[in-house]
């Protein structure tokens, strides 16, 4: 790869692409959006548009890497005006760190249950656990100090949404002993099987080495979109 590139990229992925790009990281600037930002996908949508024009601002940048996945239609309409864009074929980091959407997939399938876990989202204490349920209780406290009853009903609904899970799946390319023993904390806390997962690192390190192969990359010239085709496929469609 030559250092035209540059790479805008989820932050749940800093650990990983810390790790493959060393003291020498095989791009040419990198730039990372905040990870919360797949609550929203208009939000997120609008970051990311932001960041492509910062990098197409840079005269040095010839070509854009999205270490993103479609991730909740978020990336649905994302455009450039002299760069082409390169992204994953995925439904989003999980399939990134898991080597595409099939085993994604089949991992789903098999228990529709499991819930993801990976160093990223453990930094990000966004994930289901301890540390979300206290988050949440001081966020509510704060905004409805005199109603306790209130308070608990809204972490109680928070975790409503999680009640048809079973399983905390961990997913790491990096070894992380640490956000592992964290997700099995997680897991024992809320009372979920633990399973560890064996990650795949070929999709986002073929990303980065500039090995694109159309049926695992998708390529979005300048002036055209990320569009969907069906529930899953992504196309380029002029814009």
């Amino acid at each position: 790869m030559t250092a035209k590139h540059a790479l805008l990229a989820c932050d749940v992925f800093k650990e990983e692409l810390t790790e493959f790009g060393g003291e020498t990281p095989p791009w040419h600037r990198i730039e990372y959006l905040e990870m919360g930002l797949h609550d929203q996908p208009n939000n997120l949508r609008t970051e990311v548009q932001a960041a492509i024009a910062r990098l197409e601002a840079d005269p040095n940048v010839e070509v854009i890497l999205l270490a993103y996945g479609l991730c909740g239609n978020g990336l649905l309409g994302i455009r450039a005006e002299r760069c082409p864009l390169i992204l994953p074929r995925a439904h989003d980091c999980v399939s990134i760190l898991l080597g595409g959407m099939e085993p994604h997939s089949a991992l789903l399938k098999e228990n529709p249950g499991t819930y993801f876990y990976s160093p990223g989202w453990v930094r990000g204490k966004r994930v289901p656990g301890p540390d979300r349920e206290a988050h949440l209780r001081k966020v509510y406290d704060a905004r409805y100090p005199d109603d306790e009853d209130m308070v608990d009903d809204l972490v109680e609904a928070d975790a409503y949404g999680f009640a048809h899970h079973n399983c905390a799946a961990y997913v790491d390319l990096t070894e992380n002993a640490e956000a592992e023993s964290y997700c099995k904390d997680c897991a024992k806390h809320l009372g979920w099987q633990f399973k560890r997962l064996k990650g795949d690192s070929s999709m986002l390190l073929n990303l980065i080495k500039g090995n694109w192969p159309a049926d695992r990359y998708l390529t979005i010239p300048p002036g055209h979109e990320v569009a969907l085709e069906g529930q899953s496929n992504l196309i380029s469609k002029l814009s």
